[in-house]
């Protein structure tokens, strides 16, 4: 924790949205793009969240996921703390990354079902078959290439990333953002508590994909404002976002596994022939979802404990 017993919020909030801004640029743009912007945007920082210095990835598709990451963290930070912000920048703001989130989130999650599905096709004994398979996964994730390449041609992404590599110092604040960051910022999170606790409940009583994922959704904003909050308030927060953390992951592996086994069910009805061979592999990712959900309640009751310790 940085003792900075006199900052205030806007502060705070500022050099974390300069530093997910500079992972975002590493790692959607060239090395030559995102060299002219950071050296033309503000790099010193007084608040610096551990684990997360910006740099780029050597892969295309890590890349993409970081670049993705970014935006999801710069969203949750817009959103977690949206009464800090003039809503006349923050609300157009959101509906750009949340739309550049879409592009990106496209390509990474088909990867990720690829992995997912290249576990278990040892599992098929036809090898032209599991080519097949292949193929089509890989098909879909160059489209989705193709037209993730399409859209950073255009003007709306060359104007977010002038937004983006800005933000640090063209960000409005509401004037409530001048006050001491530790009381500000701890204020703003009541909501996305309670959106933790709902969606939580909802999934002890269905624990299915969808409650799940939205509980995993919750998590991970609730994560992402901890980790901020933890700049100032030190150790209790860092727990709380540990926790989150911890949870979401799990909930991530259910998600992707249930993602996989319907891309394989949809496949069945696609090539009816395919339905016997892929048997096996479905099974494999059935288990292993129900594998991932095991301890999901205990492991939401450690984020509960971590947070009754932060508010006490």
């Amino acid at each position: 924790m940085v003792e900075e017993s006199n900052a205030s919020a806007d502060l705070v909030i500022a050099d974390v949205l300069n530093q997910f801004a500079r992972n975002f640029l590493l790692n959607d743009l060239t090395n030559e793009q995102s060299g002219k912007l950071l050296e033309a945007s503000r790099g010193e920082s007084v608040f610096q969240l551990p684990r997360r210095e910006a740099r780029r990835r050597e892969t295309v598709i890590g890349q993409v996921h970081q670049a993705r990451v970014s935006v999801r963290r710069l969203r949750s930070v817009l959103r977690t703390y949206s009464g800090l912000f003039d809503s006349d920048w923050s609300v157009p703001m959101l509906v750009e990354l949340s739309w550049y989130a879409g592009v990106l989130g496209e390509i990474r999650d088909l990867d990720v079902l690829r992995s997912g599905i290249e576990k278990s096709l040892g599992l098929v004994d036809d090898e032209p078959l599991r080519s097949r398979i292949v193929q089509r996964l890989d098909g879909r994730i160059e489209d989705a290439q193709e037209r993730g390449a399409l859209e950073r041609t255009t003007k709306r992404h060359a104007l977010l990333v002038d937004e983006i590599s800005t933000i640090s110092s063209s960000v409005a604040f509401d004037s409530k953002a001048k006050g001491p960051a530790l009381e500000v910022l701890s204020s703003q999170l009541k909501r996305t508590w309670r959106d933790v606790r709902k969606a939580a409940g909802k999934a002890r009583a269905d624990s299915s994909n969808e409650n799940l994922h939205q509980v995993r959704i919750a998590l991970k904003r609730l994560q992402c404002a901890c980790e901020v909050l933890g700049l100032v308030a030190g150790k209790p927060a860092v727990k709380v976002a540990r926790a989150a953390e911890t949870t979401q992951t799990k909930l991530g592996v259910v998600h992707d596994e249930a993602v996989a086994n319907s891309w394989l069910k949809s496949l069945t009805v696609a090539e009816p022939d395919w339905k016997d061979p892929l048997r096996e592999i479905r099974a494999f990712h059935k288990e292993a979802r129900r594998a991932a959900k095991r301890g999901w309640r205990e492991s939401i009751e450690k984020v509960e404990t971590s947070w009754d310790d932060l508010r006490s």
